[in-house]
């Protein structure tokens, strides 16, 4: 009996035990890892949990991994003063059907905050990607976060979903940004880091008209209005916000404070702090790495003219065909326009090169001939032939570049005649140039830089030749080019008083060039450059969806691009 006892008390006590850390273990969901779609998700390692510490995991997945509910993750980010808001961007964001056929159509958001939390800093350092369509915005959903690690200089991505927990949402960290920019493309794979490409935050169509965001230049009012989740959903009522107030609070400048940190991380430091040099100088201790921006295309972002073209765009309502009046070519589909002249929301230092901004005030096109360059190129959207919401919407040097070589300027590490040199070769080619990548080779991986203060203006500061410039001279000189190529010609842009008066001068002859053809020239040499500059926009859209990495960016397959089908000369798109 005394035994039976014993065994009873002991069972019982077993059970308790177990049911207790069954309760607990319950109670303590802790974040995942899953570095990629659909590998095996697993507990965060320890060594990857110490490493956290931007605000998504520090006011969420830290203690409150459990949460799942968009509602209380938002509350738990923001705290009682912080405040959020909604931007909405979809490929059929022209397309105001609430149902397709008998679903409920759908759109993507973007959550940002603003305000103080537990001492975190909200702007543009926590974001959440989230779906709603016309029925409902669910408070529990699939959704992507990122956060910025000011301290550690990186952003870190989670996933909330259902992968390794069937039936069960789950929070995962994914991937930081650490040296996302050396990755291969078999390495991004599944990845956050193959869209994020350099490991910041993107926003592809940065600038004025975003093609397809809510904005000041394409209101998508049927969100408040005839869409359901206008009276559902308060975050679409209240706190829907403008695609303009997205770029310029939170894209632009989270996209200058991660390039900051990498030209940090790119000087020599000794105990946190930059090796100064007796004469004042600091180095640059991987030089390639540094400044590919300059010479390589690691991004792109994508611009259009300001004209809507109607019922030319295939998700478009609108009864009549545009545009409504000429379509301005955009001064970036000609040159790297926001860089060499700057003065721009995105680019405000620049190399002040006025002349680069004028291109758009000759480059116009009628509206009639607009229609005839669609209708013999055979463009098509989702199948369908037909144009972007806005005419002209191409590829335009990346905000992540361009923020990288003013920022370099700016702090003293490559003079403005370096940047002037380096724009002037193959200055007609502003993405994808191959003739400038090259010469990335001859960049030498250390070298001095005399550091500017924060205000300086680095073109009154002369200091050409600096020791950048006369090292590639030198790396340039030991190749022995010819004169007319490519190496040759940037030798001699470098060796010469004045680079900046050598891009100008392309700059302008570059701009009465086109002048002279669209303007000054009989008609069949007009029409002949039109079709010219027509072709090689679409030329530049399939660059992007050939290309190994930045293909990933087209996220919808064939509702971004207008480009015509393999083989097709022309189309009839609807007149």
């Amino acid at each position: 009996m005394h035994k039976l006892i014993t065994a009873a008390i002991v069972f019982l006590l077993s059970f308790f035990m177990s049911t207790k850390l069954a309760l607990a273990q319950a109670a303590s969901v802790s974040l995942l890892e899953q570095r990629t779609e659909g590998a095996t998700v697993q507990q965060i390692a320890q060594s990857t949990l110490s490493s956290l510490g931007d605000p998504i995991f520090k006011l969420v997945l830290k203690d409150h991994a459990d949460v799942t509910n968009l509602a209380e993750i938002e509350k738990l980010i923001k705290g009682e003063q912080g405040q959020e808001q909604t931007f909405v961007v979809d490929e059929k964001i022209v397309d105001t059907r609430p149902t397709i056929g008998n679903q409920p159509a759908a759109r993507r958001a973007v959550l940002t905050f603003t305000g103080r939390n537990q001492g975190e800093q909200l702007d543009r350092n926590a974001m959440l990607s989230v779906f709603f369509n016309s029925e409902n915005f669910p408070d529990v959903q699939f959704l992507e976060a990122l956060g910025w690690d000011g301290s550690r200089g990186r952003y870190n991505y989670y996933k909330l979903d259902q992968q390794g927990t069937p039936g069960r949402l789950s929070w995962k960290f994914r991937n930081s940004s650490v040296q996302a920019d050396l990755l291969q493309p078999a390495q991004r794979a599944g990845t956050c880091l193959q869209c994020h490409v350099n490991g910041a935050p993107v926003m592809k169509e940065l600038a004025f008209p975003w093609n397809n965001w809510h904005s000041i230049a394409f209101n998508a009012s049927y969100l408040k209005s005839s869409w359901k989740v206008g009276t559902n959903s308060p975050r679409i009522a209240q706190n829907l916000g403008d695609a303009y107030a997205l770029e310029t609070n939170f894209i632009i400048p989270a996209i200058n404070q991660f390039n900051e940190k990498k030209i940090d991380e790119s000087v020599a430091r000794s105990s946190g702090s930059p090796v100064i040099n007796p004469n004042g100088t600091q180095q640059v201790i991987r030089g390639k790495r540094l400044l590919r921006s300059l010479f390589d295309t690691t991004e792109f972002n994508l611009i259009s003219s300001n004209q809507e073209v109607g019922n030319l765009h295939p998700f478009s309502s609108t009864p009549t065909s545009g545009p409504f009046a000429n379509v301005q070519i955009p001064n970036t589909f000609f040159l790297n326009a926001n860089l060499i002249s700057g003065g721009t929301p995105a680019t405000q230092q620049g190399l002040s090169i006025a002349e680069s901004l004028r291109f758009t005030n000759i480059a116009q096109v009628q509206p009639e001939e607009y229609r005839q360059l669609l209708n013999r190129s055979g463009v098509k959207l989702d199948g369908k032939p037909g144009d972007a919401n806005f005419a002209w919407f191409v590829p335009e040097p990346g905000q992540v570049d361009n923020s990288m070589v003013e920022q370099l300027m700016k702090r003293g590490v490559v003079t403005p005649e370096f940047v002037a040199a380096v724009m002037a070769i193959d200055l007609e080619t502003p993405v994808f140039s191959q003739e400038r990548k090259k010469l990335l080779e001859f960049i030498p991986e250390q070298f001095n830089f005399q550091p500017l203060q924060s205000g300086t203006n680095p073109l009154n500061i002369k200091r050409h030749p600096d020791d950048l410039t006369q090292k590639v001279i030198a790396a340039l000189e030991g190749q022995n080019p010819a004169s007319d190529s490519t190496a040759g010609q940037f030798l001699a842009i470098l060796k010469s008083n004045n680079p900046l008066q050598v891009l100008k001068e392309r700059v302008q002859a570059y701009l009465n060039s086109v002048d002279q053809k669209l303007n000054k020239s009989d008609q069949a040499t007009r029409q002949a450059e039109l079709t010219r500059l027509y072709d090689l926009a679409i030329a530049k859209r399939r660059t992007i969806l050939s290309d190994p990495v930045l293909a990933a960016l087209n996220e919808t397959g064939n509702e971004l691009f207008p480009v015509p089908d393999v083989g097709i000369a022309s189309a009839t798109i609807a007149q």
